[in-house]
């Protein structure tokens, strides 16, 4: 009988193997144990930090094919702005930087002040969203129904934490990585919820807390 692998673990699999790299070469590199992949921990799905790791590691790796199984397996090159890239006349406002779920902690910040070329994908501007900074891709299932994996999420950079909206959903830039979770004060803490009630809430101190950026659209691709 064949083994069923839980799907992100598959596709990992299916993309070792069009890439001719071995599980030996991949567990070294990753830091993915070889157990995941073998007896009852094939059915378990990886974790997002392990997830992260991966997609951080190869950078052709498409993200959205990953979490969710849609698009190629490869990212395809944005010509255009890569075109734009060669000739140094990107505009700013045409384009918005996709910040991935591996970004080092602060690194949001940083984003937003404009370093952006070496550390994000330029993505063009989604005219049909409000004003936003930045995208990001969603993924794992903690905030359905409202957000599933592969969604792109529009968000905006709170400059002010008096402007921020309660209770909405925030993306958090945090001592332990992004965080994307409805958000509400908790005095000296910020207490994180997740939209899927099997997933507990927790909270974070807000010293902790790099940055806030609110989430205020979404593009599904499926």
């Amino acid at each position: 009988m064949d083994k069923i692998f839980a799907p992100i673990k598959g596709r990992v699999l299916e993309y070792i193997d069009y890439k001719d790299i071995t599980k030996e070469s991949f567990y070294k590199e990753s830091g993915v144990t070889a157990s995941n992949f073998k007896g009852k921990g094939i059915e378990s799905e990886l974790g997002g930090d392990k997830i992260a790791k991966i997609l951080s590691l190869y950078d052709d790796l498409n993200a959205e094919w990953l979490l969710t199984g849609n698009g190629d397996m490869i990212k395809k090159p944005n010509t255009k702005v890569i075109e734009a890239l060669k000739n140094k006349v990107v505009d700013k406002e045409e384009t918005r930087p996709r910040v991935p779920y591996s970004a080092a902690a602060g690194s949001l910040s940083v984003v937003m002040d404009g370093v952006t070329a070496n550390q994000c994908e330029q993505m063009p501007l989604i005219k049909a969203f409000a004003r936003y900074d930045f995208t990001i891709l969603a993924y794992g299932d903690s905030m359905l129904p409202e957000y599933h994996s592969g969604d792109e999420l529009a968000c905006l950079y709170i400059k002010n934490t008096s402007f921020v909206q309660w209770g909405r959903c925030h993306v958090l830039d945090t001592a332990q990585g992004i965080i994307v979770k409805r958000i509400f004060d908790n005095g000296e803490f910020i207490r994180c919820v997740s939209d899927n009630e099997y997933y507990k809430e927790f909270k974070i101190h807000k010293s902790e807390v790099y940055s806030i950026s609110l989430v205020i659209g979404m593009l599904r691709r499926y």
